[in-house]
């Protein structure tokens, strides 16, 4: 199966030089739990992304006023990113190598969509290879 068949279309995004807070409110209207960020609110070249995990454990937890921190300051700054034709269980390999819960989709340059964990989690559900491959992870020492 192909990430494009399972990836998240809707994409959020942020300028570099947005606060949390706007983050936080970006990803309130649009209703998803990562924005990207660019170099342009709407498009432009990807520069990171930022979850709200993020806002909530590098932001308020630490006491810092989310309208004041940029996400500059805390986002992932140039995450790995996938093909929508690359093959969902790649997908799978660099969110484990990296410890990404979402994962960016490029083409040619332009992000094109996000595939998650719970997106890998329901492909699981009906593929025997990815659940012969977490018995195996279950098993090492």
């Amino acid at each position: 199966m192909k990430v494009e068949e399972k990836m998240t279309k809707t994409l959020a995004f942020v300028d570099v030089s947005a606060t949390a807070e706007e983050a936080a409110k970006k990803m309130q209207s649009e209703k998803v739990g990562t924005v990207l960020v660019s170099d342009n609110e709407m498009l432009g070249v990807l520069k990171g992304l930022v979850t709200d995990r993020q806002i909530v454990t590098k932001v308020v937890a630490a006491g810092k006023n989310p309208s004041e921190v940029k996400v500059a300051d805390f986002m992932t700054k140039d995450p790995a990113t996938i093909s929508p034709d690359a093959d969902i269980h790649e997908a799978g390999k660099i969110m484990g190598e990296y410890g990404y819960r979402r994962l960016p989709v490029v083409q040619e340059g332009e992000p094109v969509g996000i595939i998650s964990i719970a997106d890998l989690a329901e492909h699981a559900k009906t593929c025997n290879l990815c659940t012969q491959n977490i018995m195996n992870e279950l098993q090492r020492p």
